[in-house]
């Protein structure tokens, strides 16, 4: 794994058309940077302490995707309880 220092990107950036930050632009940075100048590329060493604080964000989005469903599944039931016929416009 290999880390694109923000300065670094924002200089490569500066080089590119378009004045607008966007995150296609910035994909578009990485990735020629990776292929073009390796050499600007700074190696990261995966430690437990990192992959620990990379998992938080991603459980996070698991658990809100969940609740979102939830919540989804929740209305549908109520919305159906109080009025039968409104299953089957909503579907299963």
């Amino acid at each position: 794994m290999a880390y694109l220092p923000g300065l670094s990107m924002r200089r490569i950036a500066g080089l590119y058309p378009g004045k607008a930050k966007t995150d296609a632009k910035d994909a578009a940075v990485i990735a020629d940077a990776a292929r073009t100048m390796p050499h600007t590329l700074r190696p990261l060493q995966l430690t437990d302490e990192i992959t620990a604080e990379l998992t938080v964000p991603a459980g996070f989005d698991q658990d809100l995707a969940a609740e979102a469903t939830r919540t989804s599944n929740r209305i549908r039931g109520l919305l159906a309880q109080f009025h039968p016929s409104l299953e089957r416009v909503l579907g299963p």
